[in-house]
């Protein structure tokens, strides 16, 4: 018989011992809720505070639940670039997703500029950036990795590739590319943090807690590390 996550209403397997959709643990003891009750997914806001982005768990009826928290430093330049279509299967999946049109014409233009100036890397993270921000993750992928490869030691990008897997629930690849990162930037806090999360989600308590505790011992007092202290008394 199937069983349901009795906070989110997921479909879990035998092996879960927590909940790879909202994090909850897995009381083996209750029935399940058929996933019909309730459909709690990982959701998008945009932030204009710090960059690179940042996924961290935030408390809603004592429940922790897994957000995706995109913050960067402020607005893409779409000034300037010759507008061309989209991939045809790019531009559905956009369209599929809810892609703000805006964003797709900035998408269009920088697609244009690397298009004409393959060396132009700074363009081509913008691009990465745009695709993840509008929820492009696959594509978005496509263009950190050819980034990184001329840019390599760009943690911030780094992380940015792994949130993208994150959102794609490919937590091994989520969690390679953010401990990548910590080899080039040993003290992003960021990354700390966001090895948590993708730790927690992927139902590896010990590590999420050995993450989330190097979080908070960088930086106790910041955004971040009163975060990671959040999630650590919750699990």
């Amino acid at each position: 018989m199937a069983k349901f996550c009795n906070q989110c209403g997921s479909k879990l397997e035998a092996h879960h011992k927590f909940c790879p959709e909202c994090g909850a643990k897995i009381n083996v003891s209750k029935s399940s809720k058929s996933g019909a009750d309730s459909n709690q997914n990982i959701s998008a806001v945009n932030g204009k505070t710090l960059n690179p982005k940042i996924v961290y768990g935030i408390l809603i009826g004592g429940v922790a639940v897994i957000a995706l928290i995109l913050l960067s430093s402020g607005m893409l330049d779409s000034s300037g670039g010759v507008v061309s279509s989209v991939n045809q299967n790019e531009q559905q999946s956009a369209t599929n997703s809810g892609v703000n049109l805006n964003s797709l014409q900035v998408i269009t233009e920088l697609e244009e500029k690397v298009k004409q100036n393959p060396n132009d890397y700074q363009s081509l993270l913008e691009l990465a950036h745009l695709k993840n921000d509008s929820g492009l993750f696959e594509a978005a992928i496509q263009n950190y990795k050819t980034y990184l490869e001329k840019n390599p030691a760009d943690a911030d990008a780094r992380v940015d590739m792994g949130v993208c897997y994150f959102n794609l629930r490919d937590y091994p690849n989520a969690i390679k590319e953010m401990e990548t990162a910590l080899k080039y930037e040993p003290k992003h806090q960021i990354a700390h943090l966001n090895l948590g999360v993708v730790n927690l989600s992927a139902g590896n308590l010990s590590k999420s807690k050995e993450w989330l505790q190097k979080a908070y011992d960088l930086n106790p007092t910041n955004e971040i590390g009163q975060k990671a202290e959040q999630l650590l008394k919750n699990h």
